[in-house]
């Protein structure tokens, strides 16, 4: 189980719910309905807002990987 897995575990099922719609989102390229923004620590790394959470991914021409999910606080980026 990697780190992403027991985060989801712990939260509460409203909040994961919220990042499983965003996640999936995501991987369909539709970001028409999320909150993102492009880092710029990097090329092609960006970051999704969920309410105190933060998802990081990557955008590829043929994929998005989903790097982490973090709960937000004064220490996140």
């Amino acid at each position: 189980m990697n780190k992403n897995e027991k985060l989801l575990r712990k939260i509460s099922k409203g909040d994961r719910d919220k990042i499983k719609i965003a996640v999936t989102l995501i991987k369909n390229n539709n970001f028409q309905l999320l909150d993102f923004k492009k880092l710029t620590s990097s090329k092609n790394m960006y970051r999704v807002r969920i309410g105190k959470f933060r998802i990081k991914f990557c955008a590829y021409l043929t994929h998005n990987e989903i790097v982490e999910i973090v709960r937000r606080s004064n220490n996140t980026y």
